[in-house]
């Protein structure tokens, strides 16, 4: 196949990969601006095996680096999560309306179960600091009958991980996590989950409220709760039990049928989420294998160079200096497949009638003048796998999540500013002009594909449109300065 046709062929199948994510992200955005039209006055909420209280009594204030925390001295419940560095409260106020609310002790009895939700208890401390090391708050209550039931939290300073641990004598008590978590604008992300989310033993299932009927079980759980597309509150344990139910139109949460055990709630930052071996709550898709590690690369890099934007481009730099012999060879394939165009035609000429003629000695020109056509396309397929990673990075790390550069507030959302967009397409087509082709038509077609570009670009997460602008650019610059080696080379 000739160079300019499997040049074509590449640069095609790029484009359609990107079109299917275009169609994505409409598809998406459609869906969640119906949903936010939906009056909020037609939802209808019910509990159909859960008890609820709505008393709150005394609050107690857990204060640590991360979070601010606040539990109610009934059942010891969470009834406030303040995550400081996004500002993100991830209570819904849904738990205020149902009177359920996170970390509620619950039991497989029902009447003990009402009789839980309702217990007044005594706390170790009226507040809380955590500093340097962990803490521990406990809840005491004693039921009608007697017996006393106890809750024990440990906070750690430098961690979203909240231990627990629930005591009744002849009981076997459960967790509920939720309803729901819907965090600032993250509803309105495109292309976010937001509802349950499970993880057995055999994979990580997200269910979608409006598919659920009634209710949900799953066994051999690792850790179950909820999610939206930055943030998760969830119950870790071992091979345990947890069923989801249905609490409103698009409302749910989870009953995890465990007593003690890890509570989760906070961001999904990589480093935050791995230690506990919950890092499957980042959704990288089908190219999280290469995700995950690009995305530990960028993250030594920000302790280095503490703007996601400046590690953006040092992270082209470096993928550019790696891949620059194949760059090199790719230029120089493409000049000598420059320099051998009109023998290519006067081959066409003479073999025209003959095309198994016509490919041998075309393959027999490109033996003896060194040429490999297919070469100059190497470094390019390499970079969509690196491509479809960071699409995916940029979508779902919450690391990035406000992170600024220059005039772009939110490398995590599209520049509205366009400008951004118009600059990578235009670096698009001055790429093009200084790349070697046996084909004017080609690239006249390449400078439309650009203007497809910069309208597709325009919606895409401004951290990726950074990377494909400066990828250009160092790809131009690379360019001239190899012409002008070959140049003096004669």
């Amino acid at each position: 196949m000739e160079k300019g046709k499997f040049g074509t062929l590449i640069q095609s199948l790029i484009l359609a990969l990107l079109i299917v994510i275009g169609f994505q992200f409409f598809f998406h955005r459609g869906e969640e601006k119906k949903e936010l039209q939906k009056p909020t006055s037609a939802k209808t909420y019910s509990l159909q095996d859960v008890p609820s209280s709505k008393r709150l009594g005394e609050l107690v204030t857990v204060e640590t680096p991360l979070y601010t925390a606040q539990f109610s001295t009934v059942n010891g419940k969470l009834v406030k999560l303040t995550v400081k560095k996004y500002n993100a409260q991830l209570v819904s106020p849904i738990s205020k309306e149902l009177g359920v609310y996170p970390l509620t002790t619950v039991a497989a009895n029902p009447e003990l179960s009402k009789v839980l939700v309702d217990l007044n208890t005594t706390p170790s401390a009226k507040e809380l600091k955590v500093t340097k090391a962990p803490a521990k708050l406990t809840f005491t209550g004693k039921l009608p009958d007697g017996r006393v039931f106890k809750k024990v939290f440990t906070f750690y300073p430098n961690s979203y991980r909240i231990d627990f641990k629930t005591q009744l004598k002849g009981a076997r008590l459960q967790t509920i996590v939720g309803p729901n978590i819907k965090v600032n604008e993250a509803h309105t992300s495109r292309m976010g989950h937001i509802g349950p989310v499970i993880e057995t033993q055999e994979k990580v299932i997200r269910l979608k409220p409006e598919e659920i009927k009634g209710f949900m079980s799953f066994n051999n759980v690792l850790w179950a709760g909820e999610e939206d597309k930055y943030f998760l509150m969830a119950v870790k344990d071992t091979d345990f039990t947890a069923t989801v139910e249905k609490v409103g139109p698009k409302d749910t949460l989870v009953r995890n049928f465990v007593g003690s055990g890890i509570f989760y709630g906070g961001p999904k930052e990589l480093h935050q989420l791995e230690p506990l071996g919950m890092d499957s709550a980042i959704d990288f898709g089908i190219f999280g294998f290469l995700a995950k590690p690009l995305l530990k690369f960028f993250l030594f890099l920000h302790k280095f160079v503490p703007n996601w934007g400046l590690d953006i481009i040092l992270f082209v730099l470096i993928i550019k200096i790696l891949l620059h012999p194949l760059a090199h060879k790719s230029y120089v394939s493409m000049k000598k497949m420059q320099e051998l165009a009109p023998k290519l035609e006067e081959l066409k000429k003479r073999y025209g009638n003959d095309p198994q003629k016509l490919q041998e000695e075309t393959m027999k020109l490109y033996q003896e003048m060194g040429v490999n056509p297919a070469s100059g396309c190497l470094p390019m397929l390499l970079q969509i796998p690196i491509f479809f990673a960071l699409y995916e990075i940029f979508l779902n790390a919450v690391e990035l999540k406000g992170a600024s550069f220059l005039w772009i507030p939110d490398l995590s959302q599209p520049d509205h500013t366009y400008i951004l967009p118009v600059l990578m397409g235009l670096s698009m087509i001055v790429q093009q002009l200084l790349t070697p082709t046996t084909n004017k038509q080609q690239q006249k077609i390449f400078i439309l594909m650009a203007v497809v570009f910069t309208v597709m670009f325009a919606t895409f997460p401004a951290g990726l449109v950074l990377y494909w602008f400066t990828n250009n650019v160092i790809t131009a610059i690379q360019n001239f300065i190899i012409l002008k080696i070959l140049e003096k080379k004669g």
